[in-house]
């Protein structure tokens, strides 16, 4: 299983515990997870999250993005 661990876009990079302050959000946050919802289909929600600890999301909806993933659990092969 993998996990992301950064997201960059716009050429602007989120990675996991660092802390960063969007556009549109009014103070600095740190980065809890990356989720890829790409295979959402429900209420338009398909894209890419970055959640922050303030309970704040970006929602990304752009392809042209760099994911990079970290192995999380079972046998690094």
């Amino acid at each position: 299983m993998f996990k992301a661990k950064s997201i960059t876009f716009n050429s602007e990079t989120y990675m996991l515990g660092q802390k960063y302050k969007p556009p549109g959000f009014t103070k600095m946050a740190t980065v809890t997870n990356i989720v890829d919802n790409r295979n959402t289909f429900s209420h338009n929600e398909g894209g890419f999250e970055v959640r922050f600890d303030s309970g704040d999301f970006l929602r990304i909806y752009s392809n042209d993005v760099v994911i990079h993933w970290e192995q999380t659990g079972g046998d690094a092969k």
